[in-house]
């Protein structure tokens, strides 16, 4: 998971400095610790501080490339990192105006899983205002004031649209907690917050609305909901307005996809195709005997008969897409674009 943190120092409050400089240092430590990777944009001294923690955590780690691949920063044409902590690339914006001749989302935001706003300014307000544009979830905590603690407060007005089905509001509501001297434990309880809010527990299952395949949808039911998933299918009972436009909108806010292809129905074959063109993660699944067209064929797909053995097979695969999911969350996300020496 990729958690970009943007924020800033009151240079002016130096009875609260010490302590939102010990908090975000805990911030970064926590990202780490917990398998993400750090975005940040290495241009201030806010930023220098949280990836400094980072790299301090990341110490225990022998793979000097791996420890790259955990922070990463996208510094603006013309400007010089501050920090040379993991990999700095340089980005192909100027600024972050969004008056530029080509429209183009920052590379942090764009990459960015979750964003975590701790104090700040203008630039705090123009990241959370690219992350609203780009639709990714915003933590702002509250503790040190600045922008932060202003965005909170529109984000909590918004809670019931964003995030109400993914966190409860309470949960959400930890942001806005009394600044302790547990530091550790606050920023765990930041990140384990952006876990949550930015991954969907929801499951799509696409398949024939036929009746001799309920057995089959009651056993992936069981498998979802077993893995702390809700599974869900849109027919024209459950459907709001037209099927369509519900299914392609569910699918890209899915966690993961379950299609199966056992009665080769078109409509199934392109709400496949749409969510493999959005990238999304897909577990393709077939009655045995299912004689599958060439261009799936090379799809890893479960061929099920027995409905306890299909039961077995469904959750290990779930299982394994998923843990691929995290683990691809920590590789190389610069691919292609200059590095900094």
């Amino acid at each position: 998971m990729n958690i970009l943190v943007a924020g800033g120092f009151d240079a002016a409050n130096t009875d609260q400095e010490e302590q939102h400089r010990a908090f975000c240092g805990a911030l970064g430590a926590a990202i780490i610790t917990h398998g993400h990777v750090l975005l940040t944009g290495a241009r201030t001294e806010f930023d220098k501080l949280v990836a400094e923690a980072a790299n301090e955590a990341l110490m225990d780690i022998e793979d000097e490339n791996a420890r790259e691949n955990r922070i990463v920063s996208y510094v603006l044409a013309g400007h010089v990192p501050i920090h040379t902590c993991g990999t700095c690339l340089k980005s192909r914006l100027a600024n972050w105006d969004i008056a530029n001749e080509a429209f183009y989302i920052p590379e942090q935001v764009r990459l960015a899983d979750a964003v975590i706003l701790v104090g700040g300014f203008e630039g705090t307000f123009r990241a959370a205002n690219w992350a609203r544009f780009a639709g990714k979830p915003l933590l702002p905590f509250t503790g040190f004031g600045g922008a932060a603690e202003k965005v909170y407060d529109q984000e909590l007005n918004d809670f019931d649209l964003k995030y109400a089905g993914r966190v409860d509001r309470l949960a959400y509501e930890q942001l806005n907690s009394v600044v302790g001297s547990d530091w550790g434990a606050l920023a765990t309880t930041v990140v384990a917050l952006a876990e949550k809010i930015a991954t969907s527990h929801s499951v799509l299952v696409l398949m024939s609305y036929s009746d001799g395949l309920d057995d089959l949808y009651d056993s992936i039911d069981r498998v979802v909901t077993s893995l702390d998933y809700n599974c869900t299918r849109v027919t024209e009972m459950t459907a709001d307005q037209r099927i369509l436009p519900e299914v392609l909108n569910r699918i890209s806010e899915a966690a993961f996809v379950v299609v199966d292809l056992t009665e080769l129905r078109p409509n199934v074959f392109y709400e496949l195709g749409y969510a493999d063109g959005q990238g999304q993660k897909v577990v393709v699944t077939a009655k045995l005997g299912t004689n599958l067209p060439f261009d799936v064929k090379d799809i890893p797909t479960i061929f099920w008969d027995s409905q306890k053995k299909f039961r077995e097979d469904l959750q290990s695969r779930i299982q394994h897409v998923v843990k691929t999911a995290v683990s691809a969350a920590a590789g190389p996300i610069g691919a292609g674009h200059t590095r900094h020496t």
